[in-house]
């Protein structure tokens, strides 16, 4: 099957690409980092009632929109290139799929995705502890006492929790009698301490989430580490789109620099190196933006996806890491200060690197993909 670009698609893009360019653009980003605010809840309630995005990839019969990853795909993309560090990808899509997981087995997460794609309610994904991003297999946060009706008392410490100190709820990983579980936590309930981190990133807040036998519900009763296994798979390729989108971004910016920057009576653009760098800054973006949507053009679930998702997050994370080092070389010394955006995108390539696996670690999981036969790699 041939993936084309339909009418919808290019009218999505147009859409949010004008919505993004005229609200949320990169001045807007760092005047929000500077000023310490988390959003714009202005711009977020736009977003869900006049372009319905935080419904998109919400199911029709949970209020949602019932959208294809392709779609997801392109408004992420369209965020990235104005590095947008709002709560929609911590609500959106991480915890929209971790939600997605559980409704057909927890009438609450059913409820709550409804109450997302109306842009009513904000939900962080509390996973990562003890300086690991996402590794599901190694939580040690704790839920006890369930109830006949899932109530249980958590208590553990999740670490890079986007959007954690000011999400109106949590979704928690944790250790249950029965095995790993996602939890629902108020995140205003007693024993909740969020605590906002200074990240590296400056234009996505995310914060230290500390239990103390913290008021939860258990949502359903499916295998926790399976889900959060899933969840990334898709994840990826949706955090692969935004790459491509700050990526490109970048190629554009450093183009426009070297075109109009003059040294020895000459456009900087003109001399040889330069030129080719900018010509592999472009093709890396392209062969990003490729592995981003093939693999988002597969279905969910299926070993494609597996193996496309593998593929974006090893290719795209460094793609827009080295596209974001060229980008400030090219802008000579300019492109080192604090005023510049340049950056701006470096930082947030280096968060998103990390935020679900590092390359090393997709790799490994793509060779055990392809190669079964192969033992001891995770």
């Amino acid at each position: 099957m041939e993936f084309t670009w339909t009418s919808e698609h290019r009218d999505l893009r147009v859409a949010v690409r004008r919505l993004m360019t005229t609200r949320a653009p990169v001045d807007r980003a760092r005047a929000l980092a500077a000023d310490g605010v988390r959003h714009d809840t202005e711009l977020w309630a736009t977003m869900a009632e006049q372009l319905g995005l935080q419904a998109l990839d919400v199911p029709e019969e949970h209020g949602g929109v019932g959208g294809s990853l392709v779609d997801v795909a392109v408004v992420l993309e369209e965020m990235g290139a104005v590095l947008h560090g709002g709560p929609f990808l911590s609500t959106a899509v991480l915890a929209v799929e971790v939600l997605r997981e559980l409704a057909p087995v927890a009438d609450a997460a059913g409820d709550l995705l409804g109450r997302i794609a109306e842009g009513g309610a904000t939900v962080a994904v509390a996973l990562a502890e003890d300086g690991r991003a996402w590794s599901p297999g190694t939580v040690r946060t704790t839920a006890t006492g369930p109830t006949s009706d899932g109530a249980v008392r958590l208590t553990g410490t999740k670490q890079l929790v986007l959007d954690g100190a000011d999400a109106d709820l949590l979704l928690v990983l944790a250790r249950t009698d029965a095995g790993a579980r996602w939890c629902l936590v108020d995140g205003t309930a007693d024993g909740v301490t969020r605590e906002r981190q200074e990240g590296l990133d400056l234009t996505r807040p995310s914060a230290t989430v500390r239990l103390a036998d913290a008021p939860g519900q258990v949502l359903g009763d499916l295998d926790g580490v399976a889900v959060a296994d899933r969840v990334r798979s898709v994840a990826s390729v949706l955090l692969a789109a935004e790459q491509v989108g700050a990526a490109a971004e970048v190629v554009r910016r450093t183009a426009e620099h070297a075109t109009t920057r003059r040294q020895f009576g000459r456009p900087v653009g003109s001399f040889q190196g330069v030129k080719h760098r900018l010509a592999d800054m472009a093709v890396r973006v392209e062969m990003a933006r490729s592995a981003a949507y093939w693999a988002a053009f597969q279905e969910r679930g299926s070993a494609d996806l597996e193996l496309g998702a593998l593929v974006a997050r090893s290719y795209c994370s460094d793609a827009l890491l080295q596209t974001a080092k060229d980008c400030i070389q090219l802008h000579g010394g300019i492109g080192f200060t604090w005023e510049h955006d340049a950056h701006l995108f470096l930082r947030r390539a280096r968060l998103d690197a990390t935020l679900l696996g590092d390359t090393r670690h997709a790799r490994e999981r793509l060779l055990a993909h392809t190669h079964p036969d192969l033992q001891g790699v995770s």
